[in-house]
């Protein structure tokens, strides 16, 4: 039996060139399958299986397939083998045949039986919910407005032309490295610039082996949290804190440990007076989920001491240190140099979430570790992104562009603070963190935070009730999570009085 595989055909690109692909769907019956050694006669063979495939609606009508000297050449049998297929189903009616548009499953079919089999088979299909795939509804894809979502970087603001350009010229690469299973850990053109820029721009002294590429902070969990304990181990969290890395933490079979925050960020007397077991320690310590506040200097010591007798690991995330306005960046639990502490970068607020793209520091013991796990879990990204990165960061343009957005956000956060404060005074309580991409707004007794994000979304307005991001309830936070950087100056304001006439007059 000759079996139609699932992997690409060689001559793939020349056949999509001689698919009339214009308006219409169009399909490769890659599908097909062809068994010399029966008696039924191959034309017959293949007019069947298509002929199944329209009744069951897998072929829609107006679904164009191949000419039938490209399905010849790819099932290997002559011509007149597929002309003589498509031809007797063009006498059944189910195919048609159109000058500029070639052959095609016949449009109208409604009256047959087969008609009636294909929207039975449609109808028993679950419709694809685009709106419904976050997690937690983290992000508002109810419309099209990203004001004033949290966590959401200037997506006006990315540099497409450069981006793209870039992107080009790296999928174009021809270089068997670039096309093979290599670069296990990461490309080592990126891994060397991620390396580079680390020691220079957050204080990380690494090797470019020990930067681990992955497709995202939540990937970089998964594998740390695999690599370094045991299912069912204890690892402590902030509280609040960053509710998707608790699910990850949880997914991967770790037990989380809630430990409170305040104006310094981790409690660590907290943790240090815990009786459990605790294996390790999740947390934003630059720029604290969701209250942008720092951890002290003094509690960084305590922890790094308290991994160390305890032969404890610290997740350290560093999503977005590179914005921070009132003030130099800060440095780094793993500059501290305690071997302690595992490193987690992105590209998802310095450039764009759809890069998926992120990053560990490893120490070198661990590499091959990590290496394998990251493998085997395949949350690598496509080599020619990384590619693409590399050759972004490696000229200076990747941080010429954060200090672009560095100045760009600083503006947005000013223009929505004296937004907020202009139109609700006293009302709403601002606080903005020397650092990230998101303010806090206390709301007062008369208006619930819930009340407020139903009343704000009623308007296209994306707001977070802050209490969500807690383990422990706190009965008496009525707070707001706000984020500024996707949105431009100009529109700040406009949005700020809507979200002030969606709250009315009683807030």
């Amino acid at each position: 039996m000759q079996n139609r595989s699932g992997t690409v055909p060689c001559g793939l690109s020349e056949t999509l060139q001689e698919i009339s692909l214009i308006g219409h769907p169009a399909a490769l019956l890659n599908w097909l399958e062809i068994d010399r050694e029966k008696s039924a006669p191959l034309y017959d063979q293949i007019s069947g299986q298509i002929r199944v495939a329209i009744s069951l609606g897998r072929l829609s009508p107006g679904t164009v397939l191949p000419a039938s000297r490209v399905l010849s050449r790819e099932l290997g049998v002559s011509r007149i083998t597929t002309l003589k297929a498509y031809e007797q189903l063009t006498a059944e009616g189910f195919l048609e045949a159109r000058r500029g548009v070639g052959t095609r499953v016949t449009e109208d079919l409604s009256g047959t039986s087969i008609a009636r089999l294909a929207g039975a088979h449609q109808t028993q299909m679950k419709t694809y919910d685009n709106k419904a795939k976050h997690l937690l509804k983290l992000f508002d894809t109810a419309s099209t407005s990203l004001a004033f979502q949290p966590g959401i970087p200037a997506f006006d603001a990315f540099p497409h032309g450069v981006w793209s350009r870039v992107l080009s010229r790296q999928a174009l690469q021809t270089d068997a490295d670039m096309l093979d299973y290599a670069h296990t850990g990461g490309y080592a053109r990126l891994r060397e610039q991620l390396a580079f820029y680390l020691r220079s721009s957050r204080g990380v002294e690494c090797d470019p082996e020990q930067v681990i590429v992955v497709t995202s902070v939540r990937s970089a969990i998964a594998t740390a949290s695999a690599v370094l304990w045991k299912r069912g181990a204890v690892v402590a969290v902030e509280d609040p804190g960053y509710t998707v890395a608790r699910e990850c933490l949880t997914q991967s079979g770790c037990k989380v440990l809630p430990i409170p925050t305040d104006a310094k960020g981790l409690q660590v007397g907290k943790l240090l007076e815990n009786r459990q077991d605790c294996a390790g320690v999740y947390l934003t310590a630059a720029h604290h989920w969701p209250t942008g506040v720092t951890l002290a200097a003094d509690r960084r010591v305590k922890l790094l001491d308290w991994a160390i007798q305890k032969e404890a690991w610290i997740i350290e995330d560093d999503y977005d240190s590179e914005f921070r306005f009132d003030s130099p960046p800060l440095g780094t639990l793993y500059a501290l140099g305690s071997g302690r502490s595992i490193y987690v970068g992105t590209f998802s607020k310095t450039l764009a979430p759809s890069i998926r793209t992120a990053y560990l520091v490893v120490p070198h013991e661990l590499i091959p570790c990590f290496e394998r796990d990251v493998f085997f879990r395949a949350v690598e990204p496509a080599l020619h992104v990384q590619a693409a990165l590399s050759e972004f960061m490696a000229d200076g343009r990747f941080t010429r562009h954060i200090g672009r957005m560095r100045k760009l956000y600083a503006r947005r956060r000013q223009t929505l603070a004296d937004a907020l404060r202009s139109r609700f005074g006293s009302r709403l309580d601002v606080v903005v963190p020397a650092g990230g991409l998101q303010l806090i707004a206390h709301l007062p007794v008369t208006i619930s935070a819930q009340q407020a994000v139903l009343r704000a979304a009623d308007v296209g307005i994306f707001l977070r009730d802050i209490s969500g991001c807690y383990i422990r309830e706190q009965p008496n936070l009525n707070a707001l999570h706000i984020g500024f950087a996707a949105v431009p100056e100009d529109q700040i304001g406009p949005k700020v009085d809507r979200l002030a006439d969606a709250l009315g007059d009683n807030f």
